[in-house]
């Protein structure tokens, strides 16, 4: 990897960072825009960076919370992050809204309804959290996708 392509992850992971201090009122405390870096880089760059910009992201998010799921929850949500950001680049290489579709079902769908097999968890949990984690979900995606379509914007008319 080149030099360039690494400082485009770390200002990506950076303002992932950042984004996890911006919070998003919901019944868990730790729902941010932590993974607008995340996606943008999925539909931009590649697969493979959305996820792991997306799995820092969520970390970073979680540590800013005080953890609230403990840390093997947190790891296994980031896995999950990571999951979605990575579908979200391979879907979107076929069609950019499925791609932003795939990413907010497996982030605000898929991920809360595995707590409902985590013993201390269940329905009640996932009803109490899924709306507010599927509503997390698409503001990240749709800023991401706003970032997107502005960047390729751009990109057209200097004729790159």
């Amino acid at each position: 990897m080149k030099i360039k392509q690494w400082a485009y992850i770390g200002a990506l992971i950076a303002l992932s960072i950042l984004g996890a201090f911006i919070k998003i009122p919901s019944a868990v405390g730790s729902l941010a825009f932590d993974a607008v870096p995340g996606f943008y880089a999925a539909l931009a760059t590649s697969p493979f960076t959305g996820a792991v910009v997306a799995g820092v992201g969520h970390v970073a998010t979680a540590l800013v919370s005080g953890m609230p799921l403990g840390l093997a929850l947190h790891l296994l949500v980031a896995l999950g992050m990571m999951l979605a950001a990575y579908a979200t680049g391979v879907v979107a290489k076929l069609n950019k809204f499925a791609g932003c579709a795939a990413g907010v079902i497996i982030n605000g769908v898929v991920l809360p309804v595995i707590f409902m097999v985590i013993p201390g968890f269940g329905w009640p949990f996932v009803i109490a959290v899924g709306p507010s984690i599927f509503v997390a979900a698409t503001l990240n995606m749709v800023v991401a996708l706003g970032l997107h379509n502005v960047s390729a914007l751009k990109k057209m008319r200097h004729g790159r």
